[in-house]
């Protein structure tokens, strides 16, 4: 029997200039700068979240605009993913540096609050009036891929009739102390972002669909895993965007588009930097993109051990 299908109404994305739109996107040439996000915070919720971490900024922000671009309101029983490769690491750095010497020994109330990974999950279900699962998956490098598994398998099961995926992380700086927490190029710009995906079991009024997310554990490479999708889901000759997380090399997308005459790459990366759920950021501005025409995107990540991960979308 057929999977049942599991359709995208609506997407946003949050980039490190504080970039919602195409057209604020702009090439991220250094490491970013700390970006002040209460206005965008007040525009997107309503109100100033007066308490809130910069990494629940980053949520609220992303999915109350992805949620304010559904033709209709989101109901009550829509569930919560998302997914994040560091979750908070401001906040756990400011109390670490108040209970630890020489700070004053005592923790902040709401910075030890808002330590907990899971408290941007609950900002985001609770500002929307959610009252259906929410839940924090962190997987490294395929935080949003498993996150957005989840969701799918929820979905075809019938657990849920809609739901909310998401990719968020942010960053800290120096560099040399965030690279403690991932190992990066010296070309590669550290990122930081928020992408989101509405998503339902209904086929009215999408901007596509998501067809399958896969993880390969064998020695496989990209270009097969790649190839070997594009000739599963491609329906003749519709145009095929190629979306390559930041573990692919120039010579992985090189290598790439030699196999795919036609093909379209999108280094999105260059626009939103390197951290874990940056595919998360890559699907949604494809998909949000006007200048991207309908067709198959294939976004292809992997992570430090060389494992793979797919997911394949089609864009209507």
């Amino acid at each position: 029997m057929a999977e049942r299908g599991v359709f995208i109404h609506a997407v946003a994305a949050l980039g490190p200039h504080g970039d919602t739109t195409p057209a604020e996107r702009r090439p991220l040439l250094a490491d970013p700068q700390p970006v002040d996000l209460k206005a965008l915070v007040k525009a997107a919720a309503g109100a100033p979240l007066r308490q809130a971490s910069h990494f629940v900024e980053l949520a609220v922000i992303g999915s109350q605009l992805c949620l304010k671009r559904l033709p209709t309101p989101a109901p009550e029983d829509t569930a919560v993913y998302l997914g994040s490769g560091f979750a908070e690491t401001r906040k756990n750095e400011e109390v670490f540096k108040q209970v630890m010497p020489p700070g004053p020994g005592t923790a902040s109330p709401f910075d030890f609050i808002n330590t907990a990974n899971n408290m941007a999950a609950f900002y985001t279900a609770r500002l929307a009036n959610f009252r259906a699962r929410n839940l924090t998956i962190t997987q490294e490098e395929f935080s949003f891929e498993w996150a957005l598994s989840l969701a799918l398998s929820d979905l075809r099961a019938g657990d849920y009739a809609q739901a909310l995926v998401g990719g968020v992380d942010e960053h800290t700086l120096p560099r040399a102390h965030h690279l403690r927490r991932i190992a990066l190029r010296d070309d590669q710009p550290i990122g930081e972002g928020s992408g989101w995906l509405s998503l339902s079991i209904s086929a009215d009024q999408v901007l596509g669909e998501v067809l399958s997310v896969e993880a390969f554990t064998g020695t496989e490479s990209v270009t097969t895993l790649v190839c070997n999708a594009v000739n599963r889901w491609r329906q003749k000759q519709e145009p095929i965007l190629l979306l390559p997380g930041f573990r692919l090399t120039s010579e992985d997308t090189d290598v790439l588009m030699q196999t795919l005459p036609g093909a379209t790459l999108d280094a999105y990366n260059a626009r939103c930097g390197a951290y874990p759920a940056a595919a998360a950021f890559g699907l949604a501005t494809a998909i949000e993109e006007t200048s991207v025409p309908p067709g198959l995107i294939v976004h292809a990540n992997r992570n430090v051990v060389g494992h793979s991960m797919l997911t394949v979308v089609r864009k209507f």
